[in-house]
């Protein structure tokens, strides 16, 4: 008898383990924070590597954009870090709930009077209705969302962001605020943002951060290229700064995330 009890014990230990250690299927999980810096519930979409293990400590890719992004990145993640190419990560998607409003009030910390191709705008362009809260967003992401994350699941404070268009103009932004991110990656940034105060409030920052930054753009229009390759100098200048960049001559603003990406993270999450 007892044999037979402590060989049952054995199995339902072995059980146990596999159940909370182990899982081989790429979901999504997904989590709600009652966001205090927000005022409104806001959603994040985890995605768990090969064989994640609560034992094991990983890394973290946060991705902004998840209603387009998040797919893409979790299964080129999923699949890189299952055949050894990166480190075993775990995703994190941001949704941004509304793509007209919410998005650009999320990334984006002032109401430009300027568009893209150094057009001048009023003020019926950028308002309070559509841009200019990325302050209370950059509060949620460091104080709510990344402390949830590593509440619920085994991190290993190597944290890598993914921003594109306003998320990148967001990455470049956040240099000149305090961050946790040992890696940003920022594709065809909106540099031109407010007549590039990105670059301004780097260039007055006194950055001392070591971070991994790779930066991709592509050519039109000439205003937006131009102010890209102001910040491309200003980061080149600052020895705390890795860059590496890419300049996609024959791409567009949107055709070129997928290379960038997955170039990208092979360079930056060794």
């Amino acid at each position: 008898m007892k044999h037979h009890l402590l060989r049952l014990l054995f199995i339902l230990v072995n059980f146990y383990t596999f159940a909370q250690d182990s899982i081989c299927i790429n979901k999504t999980i997904k989590h709600t924070i009652p966001s205090a810096y927000l005022s409104e519930n806001r959603e994040y979409w985890v995605s768990l590597p090969l064989k994640y293990a609560d034992s094991i400590e990983y890394p973290v890719i946060y991705v902004f954009d998840a209603e387009w992004r998040f797919d893409l990145i979790k299964n080129i993640s999923f699949d890189l870090g299952a055949n050894k190419k990166i480190q075993n990560s775990i995703v994190v998607g941001i949704p941004h709930i509304d793509w007209e409003n919410k998005r650009g009030q999320d990334l984006t910390f002032s109401r430009s009077r300027i568009e893209y191709d150094g057009e001048k705008v009023d003020s019926t362009w950028y308002n309070d209705s559509n841009s200019g809260r990325g302050m209370n967003f950059y509060n949620y992401l460091i104080h709510e969302l990344i402390p949830d994350v590593n509440k619920h699941y085994a991190t290993n404070n190597h944290e890598t962001l993914i921003g594109h268009s306003y998320g990148g103009y967001f990455g470049g932004y956040l240099l000149s605020l305090e961050h946790p991110f040992e890696v940003i990656h920022i594709y065809d940034p909106s540099i031109w943002y407010s007549d590039g105060e990105v670059i301004k409030k780097f260039k007055a920052k006194n950055y001392t951060r070591k971070t991994k930054i790779h930066l991709t753009y592509q050519p039109k229009p000439e205003f937006h290229k131009s102010k890209i390759e102001t910040f491309i100098k200003a980061l080149e200048e600052n020895t705390y700064i890795t860059l590496t960049q890419q300049f996609y001559e024959n791409d567009t603003h949107n055709s070129l995330f997928l290379d960038s990406f997955y170039k990208g993270i092979i360079k930056t999450n060794q």
